[in-house]
């Protein structure tokens, strides 16, 4: 059985802003975490893709980061 490759990137740094890109937002992570909060209790976004728990946890992370003071 052949090894697996390690990737050359970690998966959690930059998570949110890859599914962001994957989902048809581009760079608007702000508007795909609060398009998340707003349809999750719909379990879709407006796109049609599905949500998820693990998506809401970052998402609510996010939301509440805009709070953060510089």
């Amino acid at each position: 059985m052949p090894s697996k490759k390690p990737l050359d990137f970690d998966l959690k740094e930059g998570a949110f802003t890859r599914m962001s890109k994957e989902k048809g937002y581009g760079n608007n992570v702000q508007k795909f975490a609060t398009d998340i909060m707003k349809f999750k209790e719909k379990g879709k976004l407006p796109n049609g893709k599905n949500i998820t728990t693990l998506m809401v946890k970052r998402a609510n992370f996010v939301v509440n980061a805009r709070k953060f003071k510089k």
